[in-house]
């Protein structure tokens, strides 16, 4: 009777997969439907011979030939400012109309009305100097109403208010005769930055710091690599790859480059480490989907000749898996929690109790490992950063970065740059870190509760969800924002600095709690479910689910295409409650994949992610990732030309970052990370023993927290 029972449980179970396995083809094949609906139901993309008819958006003088013909010319004539351009409304006009209609788009299109154009001086004075004076007051226009963000501050610049004062006139003039000559239009310009071969930054006190600093580093690792040959006692390299008795001897060989290497490379010794050693591999596979992500942000954001090409893309589904590819940011916080959860779980586990000051202990102890790392890229950024190069946009690349590290570093080192100052970034993808910070913070929060009231598990992790959906819905709905994060090219070209949404939606902790949550809940089961030697669920329907997981996260990338084509009305309560479910459906997606690798759902895949080279990569993540700001700047500011968009251009500027900031990387992890994170180790690992009694060692226990 009883094995009865049991067969009908069985059974039930197999039909009920087979009802949940025809429902999830059913929804899959409905959102196939839908990608191909709207692909061919949005507004036709315009015909290129009316298209060529608008102003092109970027266009610059030639750079170095402006700066040849300074020798002669005056000294303050040797000049090339580039300027922004707002073409007046002139409803007369047939392709102001055309200019009109098409920019109204503006979820899928330029501003075809905003302009940014780089000019020679001396080329605009002896243009003007040959018009008669009644003809240049003609040509010039001043300030009318500009209804949107058209230019970057100019305190972010340097001494802009002297150059609008001397060429604010002349390129206003010089701007409109060629409107005027080409399009019968007319247009404001205004001046946002000047620059030239004389316009070089003085060295000041803080470049120095910078050097002595580097200096001092140097010398650390070169005492610290000698000291340690010096204590080898002919072991060889077995010497650098264990810790030695005595407690000052590591101290000082914490900087030795060769310990640090081996630290780098070596193979963890525990169970659990081995399980979850293909994290290295995701970590590098996310970190180059985020430089995809930012290249192309920074190719809208410098300049670049066929902008037809670009907007086409939000016509097609496929091109939304890239505009969209921001989402993928929610990967590294769900990984951030699972391995909070995992190590927090396993402290635990040889503690009698934990108490609430422990996190304070354990935010401190975080703060000291990550900051001074991110301190050193901050303080080149904020120094020799605009020594490197020059041209007609290494300013817009250069200067401003300086200008605001030097104003706002503050906020980068308190983890707030995501709430204060958040439109004068200094290191913009450090609002991830800020994110990243404040997450593991409340993270922290979670699970010290769940451990002191485990009788409330269940509640706290349901609450925490439940809050984690109904923040950002709220966000979405009283703001009138759309269903997902709208990637607009206008909010491009100033790297978002003045998009709203960007500002309360994208980078607050608050509206990213989902997927991070996701991860501490996922890391907590699996730690649960692995000490009691679960081998996992093998069945068909979970490795069906594992398999449809990438084409189901390209599908939800493409779903976002509907926002894109058609405007809703707004506020409204299906978009409020769709933006976090959309989001956050990112955090089932991983928990799939995770579950599919470390229970070997396909081995090939398995072998590929636990490939060694995967673990050095891993480690050097977070030192790439600080470092890659660095590169994208002087890869995209630096040219001389107007770059032209193409896969092929993007994908090679993205390897091209990519090694860049993992040789910079490995230096920084080298010499300043893994060094700190020994000296932690060494000098204030006893420090959350003060609040917490250790229990006695367990037998057969080999569980150790993963490498983070």
């Amino acid at each position: 009777m009883e094995s009865d029972v049991v067969m009908r449980g069985k059974m039930y179970k197999i039909v009920i997969q087979s009802k949940m396995a025809s429902r999830s083809i059913v929804w899959l094949f409905a959102v196939l439907l839908m990608a191909a609906f709207v692909q061919h139901s949005g507004a036709e993309f315009v015909q290129l011979d009316e298209y060529y008819r608008m102003p092109k958006i970027y266009e610059y003088d030639d750079y170095d030939r402006c700066v040849a013909q300074a020798p002669l010319a005056l000294a303050d004539d040797a000049v090339y400012c580039v300027a922004r351009t707002v073409i007046k409304p002139d409803q007369e006009s047939s392709l102001w109309r055309l200019i009109e209609t098409f920019s109204n788009d503006t979820k899928r299109h330029f501003r075809h009305d905003h302009l940014d154009r780089g000019f020679c001086i001396e080329r605009c004075r002896q243009l003007v100097q040959s018009l008669d004076g009644q003809t240049a007051d003609a040509l010039y226009v001043g300030k009318f109403d500009i209804p949107f963000p058209y230019i970057i501050n100019a305190d972010a610049f340097n001494n802009v208010s002297g150059d609008r004062e001397r060429y604010g006139r002349l390129i206003n003039i010089c701007q409109n005769y060629a409107l005027r000559q080409q399009y019968n239009l007319s247009g404001y310009t205004e001046i946002e930055y000047c620059t030239g071969p004389k316009r070089t930054v003085p060295m000041d006190g803080l470049d120095i710091s910078f050097l002595i600093i580097t200096a001092l580093i140097a010398l650390l690792v070169i005492s610290s690599t000698w000291y340690d040959h010096y204590t080898s006692k002919q072991l060889g390299n077995e010497h650098y790859k264990k810790d030695l008795p005595c407690r000052k001897t590591m101290v000082l060989t914490s900087f030795s480059l060769v310990r640090n290497w081996y630290r780098l490379v070596s193979r963890s010794k525990d169970q659990l480490n081995e399980d979850l050693k293909f994290f290295q591999a995701i970590r590098f596979f996310t970190f180059c989907l985020v430089v995809v992500g930012h290249c192309g942000d920074l190719f809208t954001a410098s300049s670049f000749a066929n902008t037809q090409d670009r907007e086409a893309e939000y016509y097609s589904p496929l091109g939304h898996v890239l505009i969209n590819g921001s989402i993928i940011v929610q990967s590294f916080f769900e990984m951030s929690g699972f391995l909070l959860s995992i190590h927090f779980c396993t402290t635990q586990a040889k503690m009698k109790r934990i108490s609430w000051i422990a996190i304070l202990v354990t935010v401190g102890y975080r703060y000291i490992r990550l900051t001074p790392a991110y301190a050193f890229i901050l303080l080149l950024h904020a120094t020799w950063l605009p020594k490197l190069q020059d041209g007609p946009l290494w300013p817009r690349g250069a200067e401003v970065e300086r200008n605001f590290c030097r104003r706002n570093w503050w906020t980068n080192l308190l983890y707030v740059n995501n709430y204060v100052n958040a439109d004068e970034p200094c290191l913009q993808q450090a609002w991830y870190l800020a994110c990243d910070y404040q997450l593991f913070t409340v993270g922290l929060i979670i699970l010290v509760a769940v451990t002191k009231y485990k009788k409330y598990v269940v509640h706290i992790f349901s609450v925490s969800g439940v809050v984690a959906i109904l923040i950002p819905a709220l966000v979405v709905y009283f703001k009138h924002f759309d269903g997902v994060f709208v990637v607009t090219l206008q909010a491009e070209r100033f790297i978002y600095w003045f998009d709203e949404m960007y500002h309360k939606i994208y980078i607050p902790f608050h509206t990213n709690i989902g997927c991070y949550i996701g991860g501490v809940v996922y890391g907590y089961l699996y730690y649960r479910v692995r000490t009691s030697d679960n081998k996992g669920n093998r069945s068909g329907f979970l490795k069906f689910l594992w398999y449809m997981t990438v084409p189901c996260g390209i599908l939800t990338l493409m779903l976002s295409m509907i926002f894109y084509s058609y405007n809703f009305e707004k506020p409204s309560m299906w978009i409020a409650l769709f933006f976090p479910l959309h989001k956050n459906a990112w955090a089932l997606f991983g928990a799939i994949v995770l579950y599919g690798i470390i229970y070997n759902y396909n081995r090939f895949i398995k072998s590929v992610v636990n490939f060694p080279l995967f673990v050095p990569l891993g480690r050097l993540t977070y030192c790439a990732y600080i470092s890659h700001v660095f590169f994208l700047k002087n890869f995209f500011y630096g040219t001389r030309d107007i770059a032209y968009f193409s896969h092929v251009s993007m994908y090679t500027k993205v390897i091209s970052v990519i090694v860049a900031s993992y040789i910079l990387g490995a230096i920084v992890a080298l010499t300043l990370e893994f060094p700190i994170s020994a000296l932690q180790k060494h000098l204030l690992s006893k420090q959350l023993e003060k609040h917490s009694k250790p229990e006695p060692p367990r037998e057969n226990n080999n569980i150790s927290p993963p490498s983070a």
